[in-house]
Order: structure tokens, then sequence, then C-alpha cells
């Protein structure tokens, strides 16, 4: 969800001392609702799905109500304000759920009325916490906004227990439905510069106020326009949660890079420092994120449950061998691995989503007449596997898939059992001939073995139809027509599907070192192909989101891939169609190039393909 600030006036009700939006007069032209409504179109323009209504303090305006409703009606999916609630009535509050109010998003920096020394509004904590009833019990999300500054310090980690306290409040008759976001700020900016913080000060209280804050239940995120980096936090319990970096994150005009970020894996989606920040106080000490497990848990792009969520399901399509168009749904039933991947595009440092959400999501796509997959992560390691397949199986009329590494169905046991509930199909991955190269590209010395005899098991009870995967990439290109042959004399009924390394999503890294050109890899797929003929193996996968674009699929085996359908937005914007896609005949049956791969390498090994001369 990309999210625009649009301010609504600049005066406020209180005072703070660390405020830089707060104005003692309005301009009136900036004011009037048609300024307003002008600067909400803008932001929905330039691409923005959530509209952030702030000042000043957004509640001192009669006609709240209608700009939310303006916005709403504009197209906004969701719409915030930003509030010291201390004005907020009851009537109001339902009035602004009426008009489409998705979250209030409340400024408490302080427990109790020591806070009304800071904002200087006697008695305004008080207010605000009759205000946040108010906004609950209209059915309006409250999120919290605290900010750490030197008069903050001493009591932030105490503010957790007082929201706590809030919430459980008698006169609240709607309880929250979800949990409660606090959003942590560290201002570089204030009238006063007596306020604010060294990093390195600052850390132990951010660190306090997240096990508090943990402890009462409640989601913390770091705001991405007002905090330190990552690397000022010590590299054991690093609160890599707290962020949300993405690949787009680095370009900040008021930022820039200091010594700490030379050898930093997180360089291409971390801004680095605030420049105003070093004027004042100098580069701070920093431990600069040297491993992929942090580099992946620090690429988040929302809180925790959000992305959750967010990945749970995956939709995909694709042609079977009976020419039938497939929808399928991948359901991740927990998303951390035994293996370790550098190209694995799942967010495997995500918490598992719950096995009642996991159940749900199997009977729905059932009811959807989707084809299940039930993935990971390594879905072997949770502990319900054989339920969620016999659960899919009562619900679905069509095969149930396990995307699977394999390594724990060298248990027999569990393998037997996976098939005695119903398993009809297993995708696993194999990406080598030998456990050196295994070893490279999983980073899981010793699995090779493992995952070579679960395979073992699961093709002797000749019930599942195996599809082995195998994903190329700068460690394993060259072993691929070797890989053929070893599958041949292994598994010869096993169908061998080929996949291609991409930067799929923020945790992959974008490294020409890693992630080849097509053309470079190419000849191997050609040679591993005619391999395949030659032995008799099944091979495909080059028309699936993780293949290749179609035209570059060697012409003289071009019917080793089945053209579907693709609706128009299936892939949600992660593919790109060039204008050579646009001239190609195979463009309604081909995904086109990820835009990873486009903006590392370009388009220019693309070619259109026109019927009457390549035959598809």
């Amino acid at each position: 969800m990309r999210s625009e600030r649009v301010f609504t006036n600049m005066t406020c009700s209180q005072n703070c001392t660390y405020c830089t939006s707060r104005a003692t007069a309005e301009v009136r032209s900036f004011v009037t609702p048609a300024a307003v409504h002008a600067r909400i179109d803008d932001a929905l323009s330039k691409g923005a799905t959530e509209i952030v209504l702030t000042g000043g303090e957004p509640t001192l305006r009669r006609d709240l109500g209608a700009l939310i409703q303006y916005a709403r009606s504009k197209g906004a999916g969701s719409v915030v304000i930003e509030t010291n609630a201390t004005g907020v009535e009851a009537e109001t509050a339902r009035k602004w759920a009426l008009a489409g109010l998705s979250t209030a998003r409340v400024n408490l920096a302080g427990p109790d009325a020591r806070l009304d020394v800071i904002t200087r509004d006697p008695g305004g904590f008080e207010r605000a916490e009759r205000g946040i009833v108010h906004l609950l019990n209209a059915g309006i999300p409250v999120e919290f906004l605290c900010v750490a500054v030197q008069s903050t310090l001493p009591f932030l980690a105490e503010i957790p227990a007082a929201i706590g306290r809030i919430l459980q409040n008698g006169a609240i008759t709607r309880a929250p439905t979800q949990p409660t976001t606090c959003w942590l700020s560290v201002p570089v900016q204030s009238p006063n510069v007596n306020e604010l913080c060294r990093y390195e000060d600052v850390v132990s209280p951010l660190l306090a106020f997240e096990k508090a804050a943990r402890a009462m239940g409640f989601p913390v995120k770091l705001v991405p326009s007002a905090s330190p980096p990552p690397c000022v936090f010590p590299e054991r319990g690093r609160p890599t949660h707290l962020f949300s970096l993405t690949a787009g994150g680095r370009k900040r005009e008021e930022y820039t890079e200091f010594s700490a970020c030379a050898n930093c894996h997180v360089r291409d989606r971390c801004p680095g420092i605030s420049r105003e920040y070093l004027a004042r106080f100098g580069p701070p000490d920093a431990h600069p994120v040297k491993d992929d497990r942090t580099r992946r848990r620090l690429s988040l792009i929302s809180t925790v449950e959000e992305q959750v969520r967010r990945e749970l399901v995956t939709p995909n399509r694709y042609r079977d061998s009976m020419e039938r168009d497939l929808d399928e749904a991948i359901i991740r039933v927990n998303f951390h691995c035994n293996q370790s991947c550098r190209f694995c595009f799942v967010s495997t440092h995500l918490p598992e989503a719950g096995d009642i959400a996991v159940r749900t999501a199997i009977v729905e796509a059932a009811e959807r007449g989707e084809k299940i997959t039930l993935s990971g992560g390594e879905p072997t390691l949770n502990s319900s596997l054989v339920d969620y397949v016999r659960l899919a199986k009562t619900h679905s009329k069509l095969p149930v898939l396990l995307q699977t590494n394999a390594i724990k169905l060298d248990d027999e046991q569990l393998t037997n059992r996976l098939v005695e509930a119903g398993l009809d199909e297993a995708f696993i991955s194999l990406h080598g001939t030998t456990a050196e190269i295994s070893d490279k590209v999983t980073n899981a010395p010793g699995t090779f073995v493992r995952t070579v005899v679960g395979i073992d098991n699961l093709y002797r009870t000749g019930k599942v139809r195996i599809v082995l995967n195998f994903v190329i990439c700068q460690s394993n290109a060259s072993n691929l027509p070797e890989y053929v042959r070893f599958v041949a004399r292994r598994w010869p009924k096993t169908f061998l599907n080929v996949s291609f390394v991409a930067p799929s999503t923020d945790v992959v890294p974008r490294e020409e070192e890693f992630i080849p050109r097509y053309r470079d890899v190419i000849p191997f797929i050609e040679e591993g192909l005619h391999e395949a003929r030659r032995l008799g193996i099944e091979m495909g996968g080059f028309e699936s989101m993780c293949g290749i674009p179609l035209c570059l699929v060697p012409t003289s085996l071009d019917s080793y891939f089945r053209l579907t359908s693709i609706p128009p937005g299936f892939d949600k914007g992660e593919f790109v169609k060039t204008e050579t896609c646009n001239a190609c005949d195979l463009a309604a049956g081909c995904y086109g190039l990820r835009r990873g791969y486009y903006e590392m390498h370009g388009d220019n090994e693309l070619k259109a393909v026109k019927r009457n001369g390549k035959s598809h």
C-alpha cells in the first residue's frame, strides 16, 4: 500500500516542544476545501492508495468528514487521520466512521499527565483518553504515534502499558478487532534543538519500548521518514521487525550514506542517515548488516501481521497436461525453512499465519475451485501438514500438491502418512547433482543427501506424481545437462521443471554475479532439453511465472511448453511487457520480463515471435 500525507491545515490545539509543523495562523488559500481536494487528487494521481489527513490538527476542521468522504469517492482504499484526539467527540467520531475513515493515528508521546508539560496543554492527556474512547466506540481502529525526544525518553517505555490501560477503559463498548500498532518516531528537526537525541542515547529506550509493547501484544514500527537506520542497533537483539525496507527506499534527498554503509547488505534499500543528523551529531556508532538472514528480516513492506496476511495465499495460473487452464492457490502453511537459498522470494523470516488462517485458506480455495498447493518456507516443518493434506483432499476435487525440499521426507513414516492422507503431487526443489553444487545454492550443507533419500522414499510409493524443480542461477547453470542425466538414471518417471532465478521480491538480492542474463544460460537449457528428449524425460516450466520469456525458448524445442491465457493484471505488476512483447504473437500467453530483471539487464535479449516464422 502506497501512503501519502495530505495537510488539511497547520494550526493545532497543542504546542508540542518538538513539533515543526504547527503554525500560529492559517493561510486561507491553503486550507480551502478546493485546495485540500487538489492535494488529495494529486496524491491519488501519483499512485497513492492510502491518504493520511494530517496537520497541524485536522480535527479542528468542521468539514473533516467531508474531506474523508471526498478521498474515498476519488478512489482512496484507506483514509487515515493523524490527531492528538483531544477534541474528538462521540458524534463527530461516528460521522467520520460513516464517511469512511479507516484509522485514527493518535499522537501520544507520554503515559499520563506528564505529557501535558511537553504538549503545553494542561488536561490534554485526559481529553486525549476520552477522544480515543470515542474513536473506538465509533468502530474506528486506533494506532498510536510515540515520539522519542529528550523530554520523552525517561518515560518512553511506560507508554505501552498506558495504552493498554486506555484500551481496557470500562467506557469502551467496542473492543479493537485487530492489534493496536505503535509507531515510533525519532525526529532530527525541532524548534528546540535540545530536544533532539543522539542515536546512541535513544537505542536503549527504543528497545525497552519495543519490549514493553510486545508484552502488551502491540506491533511496533519505526516511522520510515524519522528513524535511525538498523545499523545503529546492536547486532545481537537488532529489532529487524521495526523496519520496512524496500528497494525503492534508498532514494531520499534529505539522506546520505556514511562510512558504515560501504559494506552493508541492505545498502540497496536503506536511505542511510539524515544529512541534518550528520551535521549536528556526526556519524553514529554503527553495526552494518553483513548476513543474508538479517537482510531478509529487514525487507518488509508493511507490518509483520499485514505481510503474513498478504503472503499467506499466492495465486498462480497454468495449463495442465489435459490442456485445461487451472487457477492455483499456493498456501504457505509456514514461512521458515531448513535451507537458505538466496534466490528464494518467500519472506522466510515471517511467523506462521496460524492454524485457523491456514485451514480457512484451504477451504476457501477449494470453494473457488482452485487447485490447492501447500507450500512454505518448508511445509514439512509444520507438524499439522498431514492434517492440511487431508483437509484439502476432503474439500477439493483437484489434485493436492506439496511444494517441498524433501529433506524431512527422508523419514519414511512421514512420507507414507502424507500419501495416505491423499497427497497427489509433489514439487520438489533439487538444485544440483552433487552436494558441492547443492550446498552453494541452498547454503545448507548436509541436506543434499537427505533430499535425495526423501525423493527416493516418495518415488518408491508409486502413488505421487513427482516434479523436480531446478532453479537456474550462476552457481548451477552449467550443471543442467548432467542434472537431466542424473534424473533419468535415478527417477526416470519424474517431470523436470526448470525455473530461472529472478529478483521477484525485495528479499532477492539484485546482483549480476548471482542473477545471470538469459543469453548466458540458454546454451545449457538447450543442451539439457536435447538430453531430456534423448532420454525420454518430460521437461518444462518455461511458460510459468518462474520460467523465461517464451521468445527465448530454443526454436527446435518449442513443444516443451503449453500456452495458457493470462488475464490482464494477473501478475499484479510484477512483470513488464515491452514494445517487443506487444509485437509478439505469444504475448497473451507469456508473462514477459520480471520487473527486477528488466531493471538489472534491460530487454535487448527479447525478440518478437511471429507464428509464420516460429511455430508454437
